[in-house]
């Protein structure tokens, strides 16, 4: 029975079935052909219900709703499908049959909410849809331009405009401007009878006619027949702007405000290419944001959006960029590819599938053991029987195996003329090879890999040359007739251009499997290879357990490799690093349960030096040796031996027996690593792949089984420790747990005394220590419980505790330490103590008063801030001075120090007696006393009161305390004569009563002395100067002694007496100037001319010294205003009769100068008459006093005064017997 009486005769495994499909096949006819064909997976059902769910959110809600979908898979598997049914079906203006292009794909969906929704979606959201095949477009040599470019060109082809940008920029505004019917009727004119439609793509009609139509439509735009130019613009268009017009153009040309754009093979089209990648993921953003969910990009690709999906066709890791944009991601798979090809093609008839279902149930057991792959991972080499059936003649491996070839081939060629999955099965099927349809063999016998080789030989001819020719040598060898030899060759070609199965002989020999009932002869299937193998003039290999093809390049260069130099040097590199490997990471344990103790590795080298492997500077070493077994007893002891000797008490001895498989591995490994090191730069891609294959082969093969072989022998070996060996194996099965048991004995004694402090401190514990003090310990700042009572109750720390013993003994035994070398010796083995474990130790030792320490020339015996901060890291430690302290205070000291500081302080807290209790109260209140003291000096000498010194040298002695934190206060305020004491309680005294109103009385009794010594030593304040000078000098006397502070009251006293003075002496000085400015206003009164002026300036001269007559205060400053406004007084007077004569006598002259002119006009006319002041004035014969006088000067100054406007003067003297 032949194979092709197994189909069903329904579907005729010879008819016509498309190579692939296209988006640019669009005649109804083709359409349905495809559509009938179609087969929709359950996969591929829910792949288009989660789209189209999708979509219906976004064209509802628009706005952010992602719009990016990348649909991926196989070459071959139904991408270009899915994508061009799903766009046809959102298109209404598509139908085949007169039925809308929607229902006949409902009609090859299967499921009714699938239909449902795709209906409800369609018609809801009809679509312009614009379908971009970019492998034509590589066809067309646009493989140069960015995707967003050829989307647009093909937007237009789509809409009917020319190609031309600026060709098609006019059609559209000739279209907006209704003038695009007389355009055509004008082109068709000049081309007697040519359709635009037809030549709008002729680069030479559209540069030699476009711009004389456009001239002639536009003559005030373009103003002669070569203005419009066809050739490319050199403006810059931002993207954003052209996508917007894109989509412009869809709606214009549409009617429809959706658009989806479908561009299959984008993958393939930006491969790798940085700035195509970047050019898609700016189209798709902008799509995104400008489209408002109502525009969506669909691509196509063999690629994912995955990193590293091993299902996948193909990874990408630039793509992967694209992954934000594309967020919709749908994959089909190759379970789909094989339900497509069963049901379009594969479909068996009922007796072929029991005639089928026979066979398996005698050979599919034996059949699935042949056919087992090694490491297969993607490939389903094992089936059941129902796969066997339905994919018969082709097993479910070969499927995968036929996907990914073409995927290769895809990458490689860009999938030009390459044929989609199934029908490379139905050319199998119905043509064959050289005229061997398989569907004329018959029933049992199997297609396999070589059966994809020759129908696909062709392409893999195309787009991988050296792989047909490594074929087509062995075609052309000795082994020209032997089917077997060419049928491995033609197998491993295809593995190797899958590159993802290991060409195994296993693997190669089940996918060469040609029969159902017939398995391989495996030792005829070795016997062809090892020949292939050492035929020399076919370039075959087999290399680590893999088959393949090398060049004649790779043929010299592997003879190369085999002649390299060994060089002991890089040979002891590789063990080394090997070992390193056996024990990673290295052995680590912890004594008791705190302490990490990791071991460092050694390799011991043959000049008696070790080279280091890993933790040098760890305190434990394990020092590695291999020894000949002839030699490993003598060896053995003499390390023994060694590891007694104190400089090797840290050593652990890991002795090996050495293998002699060894050597041979180095230098297998070396020449791997050395070969491809040669030829790194090597640009010949074959030579690449040999290089990075020989690395691989070295750290993926060779390096493991050196480092077994390592491991072994050191398994079966001895440590020795300290004059002690003990066989590995008998701590554990396994190297690293072996290591790691020894270790544990070997920690806990290296580190004996590690108990003493068995905890892994933290940086800040001693710092918290400290702040907390003994009295506020717990088990968090105490974790070692150093703290405790003693039998008076109070707190101190435990002397029998082990590790402070320790460090007593360590200082007593070297004097001063600092704090690095104190630390690092008690990390170091026997007692492995952590730095800030000893470092918490120390703070209390210090709190409790038994050490002290040197912190930048300072002495400090109390815990305060400087011992603080000198504890509060490693570093800060480091440099500081320990000494342990033999110079307590004593009890009665304490307690006098602790009364009197109270008493200073007197805040109603108790000080308790004890040196660490007195220095915290002193850091606490010290600062504050500088503070309140801090100005009280300065006060002092303002107020020229004596003590500024004293105060100054209260202030230096609490800084020299407070400098060292208190650690001295219990010395200073507990002796005998404690100068601090006396200045501390002094001072506190003189602040409280200047707080108390002393400071005012001091300031006005100052004020007052000031003020009666500038006063004048005449009149009434000469008199208040004299009789206050003994007051004066007594406050000066009072004021020279310390004590001023306790006449308080008498200072007062004598302020207020000062004051009565005062005011009495400014009562009487204000008497005096009263008298003053009536003295002076009568003067003025009697000044020359003053009858000149008029009653307004008599006042206004007047009530200038009129503002004189304000009482003064009753003080010394009323009294020194009075001594100046006496000589105000006066000195005002002066400037007012000086005025008042300038005003008089500015008016005179001005009257005399009026009638001088009036009598000179008179005297020219001749009528003027003298006039004549005519006057008797009765004068007393003799005058017998100064009245009598003053009454005839009187009379005359009045005449005088009544002089003006009279010419000639005549006064009689009256004589008269009467004597006045």
């Amino acid at each position: 029975m032949q194979i092709k009486q197994l189909f069903d005769p329904a579907k005729g495994i010879d008819r016509a079935i498309e190579k692939v499909i296209t988006y640019s096949a669009d005649a109804e006819k083709r359409l349905k052909s495809e559509i009938s064909e179609y087969v929709a997976t359950d996969s591929i059902e829910e792949h288009f219900f989660d789209l189209l769910s999708k979509m219906q959110l976004a064209m509802e809600q628009g706005g952010e709703n992602e719009v990016g979908v990348w649909v991926s898979g196989f070459y071959g598997s139904g991408k270009s499908s899915f994508t061009k049914y799903l766009g046809l079906a959102f298109d209404d203006s598509v139908a085949v049959d007169d039925r809308p292009f929607i229902d006949h794909l409902k009609d090859r969906l299967t499921k009714a909410k699938t239909k449902s929704l795709l209906t409800k979606v369609a018609k809801r959201f009809p679509a312009a849809v614009v379908m971009l095949d970019l492998a034509s477009e590589q066809v067309a040599g646009a493989t140069m331009e960015d995707v967003a470019t050829v989307l647009y060109y093909k937007v237009l082809q789509w809409a009917g405009y020319s190609r031309n940008l600026k060709v098609a920029a006019f059609e559209r505004k000739l279209q907006k401007e209704g003038r695009y019917e007389e355009f055509l009727a004008l082109f068709k004119s000049y081309t007697e009878g040519e359709e635009w439609k037809t030549l709008q793509n002729d680069e030479l009609v559209v540069d030699g006619l476009i711009p004389a139509i456009a001239h002639e439509m536009y003559p005030q735009l373009f103003r002669s027949d070569t203005a419009f130019s066809t050739e490319a613009s050199e403006i810059i268009r931002f993207e954003n702007d052209r996508v917007a017009e894109m989509i412009d153009i869809a709606r214009q040309h549409s009617g429809k405000e959706h658009i989806i754009f479908v561009v299959d093979e984008v993958g393939q089209y930006v491969g790798s290419r940085d700035n195509l990648i970047l050019n898609l993921d700016g189209l798709a953003k902008n799509l995104k944001n400008i489209g408002d969910g109502k525009v969506w990009l669909i691509g196509t690709a063999q690629q994912t959006l995955t990193e590293d999906n091993e299902r996948a066709a193909l990874n990408s890791a630039q793509l992967y960029k694209l992954k934000d944009r594309f967020p919709i991601q749908i994959n089909l798979e190759s379970s789909d590819i094989k339900e497509i090809c069963y049901r379009r093609l594969l479909g068996k008839s009922p007796s072929g599938e029991d005639q089928l279902g026979q066979l398996f149930d005698q050979h599919g057991q034996g059949l699935r053991h042949a056919t087992k792959l090694e490491n297969a991972r993607v490939y389903e080499a094992d089936f059941d029987k129902k796969s066997f059936i339905n994919l018969y003649p082709f097993l479910p491996a070969h499927f995968e195996v036929l996907l990914t070839l073409l995927g290769q081939l895809a990458k490689s060629t860009g999938g030009i003329g390459l044929r989609s999955a199934i029908k490379v099965i139905q050319d199998v099927l119905i043509e064959g090879v050289n005229g061997q349809p398989i569907a004329n063999e018959n029933v049992g016998m199997l297609a396999n890999t070589v059966t994809l080789y020759d129908a696909l030989e062709t392409d893999i001819k195309r787009a991988f040359p050296t792989k047909h020719q490594a074929v087509g040598k062995v075609q052309s060898s000795n082994f020209y007739d032997s089917e077997i030899h060419i049928n491995i060759a033609k197998t491993v070609a295809v593995l190797e251009i899958l590159t993802n199965l290991p060409i195994t002989r296993q693997n190669t020999m089940a996918l060469m499997q040609a029969s159902i009932t017939q398995t391989q002869d495996e030792a005829a299937f070795n016997a062809a290879v090892d020949q292939l193998i050492n035929e020399a003039n076919i370039p075959f290999c087999e290399q680590d357990g893999y088959l393949g093809f090398i060049s004649e390049k790779l043929t010299e260069i592997q003879r190369a490799r085999n002649e390299i130099g060994l060089k002991t040097i890089e040979l002891r590199k590789i063990l080394s690093e090997t070992l390193r490997g056996c024990l990673s990471p290295p052995p680590k344990v912890e004594v008791e349960g705190s302490l990490s103790v990791e071991t460092g590795l050694k390799l011991q080298n043959p000049n008696g030096l070790p080279s280091g492997l890993a933790g040098e500077r760890n305190p434990v070493q394990t020092l590695i040796d291999f020894v000949d077994p002839s030699e490993y007893d003598n060896s053995m002891a003499a390390l023994v031996t060694d590891s007694r000797e104190k400089a090797n008490q840290n050593k652990i001895y890991l002795l090996g027996r050495k293998s002699p498989e060894v050597d041979e591995l180095l230098a297998n490994i070396y020449r791997c690593e050395e070969i491809a090191r040669r030829h790194r730069n090597d640009a010949d891609k074959e030579v690449k792949e040999y290089c990075n294959a020989e690395v691989d082969r070295a750290q993926a093969k060779l390096v493991p089984e050196l480092q077994r072989i390592l491991k072994r022998s050191l398994q079966s070996g001895s440590f020795v420790f300290r004059g002690t060996n003990a066989a590995v194996d008998t701590f554990a099965q396994d190297l690293l747990e072996s290591s790691k048991k020894h270790l544990k004995t070997v920690a806990d004694r290296v580190y004996e005394r590690y108990n003493e402090a068995p905890h892994r401190a933290q940086t800040v514990l001693a710092e918290k220590f400290l702040k907390a003090g003994l009295s506020g310990a717990t088990s968090e700042t105490d974790p070692l419980g150093l703290v405790v009572k003693d039998a008076s109750g109070s707190f101190t720390i435990d002397e029998k505790n082990k590790g402070l013993i320790s460090i007593r003994d360590y200082i007593e035994r070297n004097g001063t330490v600092d704090g690095k070398k104190i630390c690092e010796d008690f990390n170091r083995p026997k007692f492995g103590w952590a730095v800030d474990t000893t470092r918490y130790m120390l703070a209390a030792m210090l709190s409790a008063g038994e050490i002290k320490l040197k912190v930048a020339g300072r002495e400090l015996t109390n815990v305060g801030q400087q011992a603080v901060d000198a504890f509060k890291t490693n570093n800060s430690f480091a440099n500081v001075g320990i000494s342990l302290r033999d110079d307590r205070p004593s009890n009665e000291m304490c307690a006098l120090a602790a009364g009197r500081l109270g008493e200073v302080i007197a805040d109603g807290n108790m000080i308790i007696p004890l040196e660490a209790d007195i220095s915290k109260a002193a850091q606490k209140n010290f600062p504050a006393f500088q503070q309140q003291f801090g100005s009280l000096g300065e006060k002092l000498n303002r107020l020229n009161a004596p003590g500024q010194s004293r105060v100054e040298a209260l202030q230096q002695t609490l800084t020299d305390v407070l400098f060292n934190d208190c650690s001295d206060a219990t010395q200073r305020m507990g002796a005998a004569e404690s100068p601090l004491y006396s200045n501390l309680k002094w001072a506190t005294e003189v602040k409280a009563n200047l707080d108390q109103g002393l400071e005012d009385t001091l300031l006005e009794l100052s004020t007052k002395c000031k003020g009666i010594d500038i006063l004048p030593n005449t009149g009434v304040p000469g008199k208040l100067k004299s009789e206050l000078a003994d007051e004066v000098e007594q406050l000066q006397q009072r004021l020279k002694q310390e004590d001023f502070h306790k006449h308080h009251a008498d200072l007062s006293t004598m302020l207020g007496n000062i004051k009565t003075r005062v005011s009495k002496a400014a009562s009487n000085m204000n008497q005096d100037i009263e008298q003053s400015l009536k003295s002076a206003q009568k003067e003025l009164s009697r000044s020359p001319g003053w009858e000149e002026l008029t009653d307004d300036e008599h006042n206004s001269s007047l009530g200038q010294l009129e503002q004189f007559s304000d009482e003064a205060e009753h003080n010394l400053s009323g009294i020194q205003t009075l001594v100046n406004r006496d000589y105000e007084i006066t000195t005002s007077l002066r400037q007012l009769q000086q005025s008042v004569k300038q005003t008089a006598d500015n008016r005179r002259l001005k009257r005399d100068q009026e009638i001088a002119e009036k009598e000179k006009k008179e005297k020219e006319k001749g009528t003027f008459k003298p006039k004549v002041y005519s006057q008797k004035i009765p004068v007393p014969k003799i005058l017998k006093s100064k009245e009598s006088i003053d009454t005839v000067i009187d009379q005359l100054q009045e005449a005088k005064q009544n002089l003006e406007g009279f010419h000639e003067i005549d006064i009689t003297f009256e004589l008269s017997d009467s004597n006045e």
